[in-house]
């Protein structure tokens, strides 16, 4: 009711525009209009004395009119004349330097007096009442101080009255006009009165009334009175000139900036700032907005919208502060109320917290939403201290209307989370525990999704896998969650498969606790196309497989997962997978390796089998645009994201789809409050419209916990399905990237010549032992070369160690020497200790085949 009495008042208060006779007579109420035309007729009625005195009069007005409107006087402002307050205080020049030099003169003299002369003739200094002012050390500063006071005061009431008495003086009769203005303006009035000394017919008479007439309609109307905004004396010219002097001068914080969009209410002036240069609007400061519009810095808020690019920032500043010297400024709402950036809205509910101080917001019914609060414009209207001010501000969505700040001086989250081995077992929704929020909440991961309509014969529910991805710089902690990752995949039963693009440096402890671990991209490659052959064996096999409905029935047919009949769940990781792909876009593995993830993500779920990514690069979009890197994208939108320290900007184009939060994401810090790392610090997404901060687990050696779990792995038939490379993994496990790469394009070749249906297959009969007189006689050694097995063992017998010494000495293919290591280890010539070869028995002059 309220809404529709004030749209009523201001339809009443606003002119409805007249048309027809009415607007006729509108026009005829003009006094221009009488002044014009009868100016006209007097000067063809008058004649003689009486016509030239009217001349001479009209025109010794219109050349009054265009000295005062081309020359600099009080009734006027100027641009390079000063303000016409300061003019009329300083309006004699000589007068205020006589007053300067009279000032400094009596400051100058000595006005002590002399000593008088006692009974005794002795000479008594005199004391008058005025010594003790005359003869301070600061009376010169005090004057000064004194006479400046005077001077701003007067230029004050002078200032107000000037404002009272010509609101606007840019755009009124006192504005500064042009001669070619004022010869339009100004010479009719002399030109019409001197028309009546021609001698012309009456019909020119009447078109010099009319032409009178006209010109006086015109000039009355032209320009407008200008108008001052209501409640505010200033006007917003007087804050676009503070503005183009304080702020957007050549060495202003900003410069060439402008303000547009202003809107001056009683109270509160709005604005949008337009950078046009490469800064962004946001680097102008909250001092000098204060300074350069004479109010206290919590009145002023900037802060730019997500919808808004970096070159515009919207301004907010609270003009009423007459009661802000009587305001309490620990009474955060009344603060709030009388600086608040967000009009009709309420702070209530302060309380104090372990953490420190913790309130709530309510924003109006119409107008701002939550999701226009940012931490920056509360830190300004509270005038928070501290350059940290606003990482310590944390907001949380409470429902449409309310937001709840917590400003944390401690971050509960920089002592670091213990990893918890209870709480790494899966929940009934297929939720993990990896850390907990800053609000002390668990955060939770999700390994499956079940759905108990659908189970196995055992009564087991059906799940399907969940595809995750992470993002983060450079030791923000993706390796940590990682881990966490891994001990809890082991605690429930997962098999585990990871590619490291880092050439195995983030994995070194968990070689020997992975089901498979490969260090190469040519390995990564060849895990997802094995990982794609198990979940097509998978499927091949659950389609034979019975099942249970919601009803209890029994059917055929299975095209679902359930965990344990008989497949476990399998997770298969990439870590620094833009490494693998984007290092060298154009190697043969490249498009393989995108294709093998985009199956594994498209149609590997419902085999129970997950994809998990990890990468640096700051958008997705840089994966490529071909099919299977549309489908990666697709595939890491759909399931767990965890976001570690990146910058806001990256966040926002993160390329997230369906799962961007609906509110801004703040930068993580690198350090928290008591200066330590924020090493897993991340946000996780869960499917809200809000993230939360929340920290990874953290346990010096997770491989070590994770060995108190047994070891998931492949059953032998699906091991057949996944190929040469997971079957021989034990024998590149221990291998370094480049070695490993080695082994596996000789494996890739080996395998291609079998499966060639054009390979010429050489059946190679063994050879004779020798005899002793052959293994006697050393001239036969130049004749028949050592095989690859007899090179190996002597390398090793002569101290080469590892395999990739033993290649460098013997010149053999990695593959090479990793299969005569094998062999010689199997006939007990060789054995293996902490990864070192050494020689168990002499070849005993026999020779072994390669």
């Amino acid at each position: 009711m309220a809404a529709t009495t004030e749209a009523t008042k201001e339809e009443e208060d606003t002119p409805q525009e007249l048309t027809g006779l009415r607007a006729r007579a509108a026009q005829m109420q003009n006094p221009g209009l009488y002044v014009g035309s009868g100016l006209s007729i007097a000067s063809s009625l008058l004649s003689g004395d009486p016509l030239l005195f009217t001349t001479i009069g009209a025109t010794g007005l219109a050349a009054g009119w265009a000295a005062l409107a081309m020359n600099p006087g009080p009734w006027r402002w100027l641009p390079g004349h000063g303000e016409p307050w300061e003019w009329m205080a300083r309006s004699s020049r000589r007068g205020y330097r006589r007053r300067v030099r009279r000032m400094r003169r009596r400051l100058a003299q000595d006005d002590g007096y002399g000593p008088s002369v006692g009974s005794e003739g002795l000479l008594v200094p005199t004391i008058g009442i005025a010594d003790g002012w005359r003869h301070r050390d600061d009376r010169a500063a005090l004057v000064r101080r004194a006479k400046a006071e005077a001077y701003r005061n007067r230029c004050a009431r002078l200032r107000r009255m000037w404002a009272k008495a010509l609101p606007d003086w840019e755009r009124g009769w006192w504005r500064r006009y042009t001669p070619a203005e004022m010869a339009l303006r100004a010479e009719p009035l002399a030109a019409i009165p001197a028309s009546g000394f021609i001698d012309v017919p009456w019909w020119a008479h009447i078109v010099a009334a009319s032409v009178g007439s006209a010109w006086g309609s015109w000039v009355w109307a032209r320009p407008d009175v200008g108008v001052s905004p209501a409640g505010h004396p200033e006007g917003a010219g007087w804050y676009l000139a503070r503005w183009d002097e304080w702020i957007a001068c050549e060495r202003g914080p900003l410069p060439d900036s402008k303000l547009v969009d202003i809107h001056l209410d009683d109270d509160k002036l709005t604005a949008i700032i337009v950078s046009t240069i490469a800064r962004p609007a946001l680097f102008v400061g909250q001092d000098e907005i204060s300074i350069a519009f004479d109010v206290p810095p919590r009145a002023v808020n900037v802060y730019r919208p997500d919808d808004m690019s970096a070159s515009r920032a919207k301004l907010t500043v609270r003009l009423r502060t007459a009661a802000a010297a009587d305001l309490d400024m620990d009474d955060l709402p009344a603060v709030w109320q009388e600086f608040g950036p967000y009009m009709g809205s309420e702070l209530y509910d302060v309380q104090e917290t372990e953490y420190g101080r913790q309130f709530k917001i309510l924003m109006p019914r119409r107008g701002s939403s939550v999701a226009e609060v940012q931490p920056r414009s509360i830190a300004q209207a509270l005038d928070m201290p501290g350059e940290d001010a606003v990482a310590r501000l944390h907001l949380r969505v409470i429902d449409a209307r309310r937001i709840e700040v917590n400003e944390m001086s401690t971050n509960p989250l920089q002592d670091g989370v213990t990893l918890d081995l209870r709480a790494l077992t899966m929940d009934e929704q297929g939720y993990v525990t990896v850390g907990k929020d800053i609000y002390g909440r668990p955060a939770k991961w999700r390994l499956l999704k079940f759905d108990p309509v659908r189970r196995g014969l055992s009564g087991r529910p059906s799940a399907s896998a969940v595809h995750s991805f992470g993002s983060g710089t450079t030791g923000a902690g993706k390796t940590s969650l990682e881990e966490d990752l891994q001990v809890a995949q082991r605690v429930n039963g997962f098999i585990s498969w990871l590619a490291d693009g880092k050439g195995g440096a983030g994995y070194a402890s968990w070689f020997g606790d992975l089901d498979w671990l490969v260090k190469s991209p040519v390995g990564a490659m060849l895990m997802g196309q094995s990982a794609t052959r198990v979940s097509e064996y998978r499927y091949s096999e659950q389609m034979k497989m019975q099942w249970l409905d919601a009803e209890g029935f029994i059917e055929q047919g299975r095209s679902f997962f359930v965990p344990g009949e008989p497949f476990a769940p399998m997770v298969v990781t990439w870590d620094e997978f833009n490494e693998m792909v984007l290092k060298d876009p154009h190697a043969f593995h490249v498009k393989p390796l995108t294709r093998a993830m985009s199956s594994v993500g498209r149609l590997s779920r419902a085999a129970g089998l997950s994809a998990r990514a990890w990468v640096q690069i700051p958008n997705l979009d840089s994966i490529g645009s071909d099919a299977s890197a549309n489908a990666i994208r697709d595939m890491l939108q759909s399931g767990n994201i965890g976001l570690f320290r990146t910058a806001r900007a990256d966040v926002d184009v993160m390329s997230l789809g369906s799962r961007t939060p609906e509110f801004r994401l703040e930068p993580l810090p690198e350090r928290f409050p008591d200066g330590s790392e924020t090493g897993g610090l991340f946000y996780l997404a869960d499917g809200k419209a809000q993230y939360t901060q929340s920290r990874a687990m953290f346990h010096t050696n997770p491989a070590r916990v994770a060995r108190g779990f047994p070891m998931a792995t492949l059953s032998d038939p699906e091991a057949d399905a996944a190929g040469a490379a997971y079957l021989r993994r034990e024998e590149y496990r221990y291998l370094d990237a480049a070695e490993e790469e080695a082994f596996l394009l000789d494996l890739i070749k080996q395998e291609q010549s079998k499966n060639s249906p054009h390979a010429t297959v050489i059946d190679l009969k063994p050879a004779p032992a020798a005899s002793e007189e052959d293994g006697e006689d050393e001239d036969l050694d130049e004749l028949v070369p050592l095989t690859r097995t007899q090179k190996v063992w002597y390398a090793v017998d002569g101290g080469a160690r590892r395999n990739k010494q033993i290649a460098e000495v013997t010149e053999l293919q990695p593959s090479n020497v990793a299969n005569a290591t094998t062999r010689l280890e199997r006939l007990g010539k060789l054995t293996k200790i902490d990864r070192d070869w050494h020689t168990a028995s002499p070849l005993d002059d026999q020779r072994v085949d390669a």
